[in-house]
């Protein structure tokens, strides 16, 4: 049985805050100026896949938000999830799946963040943490690699938001509220990835690589307020289902950090994630009426989901044209 959020928050764990923390994804990006350059399937967040005469299946670019304008996306899509046969996620929420999440982020070498930082730096690490409801003491623990993604995309954590009555933090993201309509409609649910092989690709690198991408990301005095200005661009970009802006957005992210940091982010984290889960959805795929929901920048550009499905032989449209969008993968529009 599917293990959900309110089964996953077990109180002999850690403290609340944390729990939240690791339920979040992997792929934390800050928001920057976009290059002008065309990017495959770059606008769509819902998608059509077909091949043969099979049942068409389909996928969905989500956020890993609780954003109640990134939760109407549901409604969206619930015509189709409710009657697949199968719903296809990054990671199986069971019990197992989230003891992996959280073992795989706490370090284990007997030292804390504030061993590895200046009083200063540590500090300010622990002011960004504040505005996530992260706990000094629980940060102290977190690994270096997950400390560094939590300084370059804060936003996309849950915390509370200072700046608004909010009560998100106390929504499950998106990802999960379609995993609880699958469930709740008795459609199979199956993770593309363990959490172990997904921390594998970032977990077990050198410690001096995250440390110095920490104090780099440091280096940033705006840090806080950048956070909330990240958060926002990314939740517009997605509400415009302009994949190509969050694709821009990653590579002018890491144009300036070195070669080791853009082989994780881009080539493990983004790339090589990719094709395993086209692999993994492929027998969905095979059988008809699957339903994949995944982070919306895995499907976007060369190496994206839906270009390595079109390679295979498969055709894909958009399933969310708008009525003046004329487009070879809007089948209702005249190009």
């Amino acid at each position: 049985m599917i293990c959900f959020v309110g089964e996953l928050l077990m109180p002999f764990l850690f403290h609340k805050s944390l729990l939240l923390l690791l339920l979040s994804g992997f792929l934390l990006f800050s928001s920057v100026a976009w290059a002008e350059t065309e990017v495959l399937y770059g606008k769509g967040l819902f998608w059509k896949i077909e091949k043969d005469d099979r049942a068409p299946s389909y996928l969905l670019g989500t956020m890993h938000v609780a954003d109640p304008r990134v939760l109407k996306m549901k409604d969206e899509v619930k015509p189709y999830l409710t009657k697949a046969k199968i719903l296809y996620k990054e990671v199986e929420q069971t019990h197992r799946e989230y003891r992996e999440q959280t073992n795989m982020r706490i370090r284990d070498d007997d030292r804390t963040l504030d061993q590895d930082l200046s009083e200063e730096q540590f500090k300010k690490v622990v002011e960004v943490a504040k505005s996530i409801d992260l706990e000094e003491e629980d940060l102290k623990v977190l690994e270096l690699w997950f400390v560094y993604e939590l300084l370059k995309g804060a936003p996309w954590y849950r915390g509370t938001d200072n700046d608004k009555d909010s009560r998100e933090d106390d929504e499950p993201v998106l990802d999960t509220q379609l995993g609880i309509m699958a469930f709740e409609s008795n459609v199979k649910v199956q993770g593309l990835e363990k959490a172990r092989e997904r921390a594998q690709l970032v977990w077990g690198r050198p410690a001096p690589i995250y440390l110095k991408g920490i104090e780099r990301a440091l280096e940033n005095v705006d840090i806080i307020k950048d956070a909330a200005k990240r958060r926002e661009q990314f939740i517009q970009n997605y509400l415009n289902r302009d994949t190509t802006r969050m694709y821009h957005t990653l590579e002018e992210t890491l144009k300036d950090e070195p070669p080791e940091i853009y082989e994780i982010e881009k080539i493990a984290m983004l790339d090589k994630r990719n094709l395993n889960m086209v692999n993994g959805m492929t027998k969905g795929l095979i059988k008809g009426n699957s339903f994949t929901a995944v982070g919306a920048l895995h499907l976007p550009g060369e190496e994206g989901i839906l270009n390595i499905l079109v390679n295979r032989g498969y055709t894909v449209s958009r399933m969310d044209c708008g009525e003046d969008e004329k487009s070879s993968f809007c089948p209702n529009q005249d190009m």
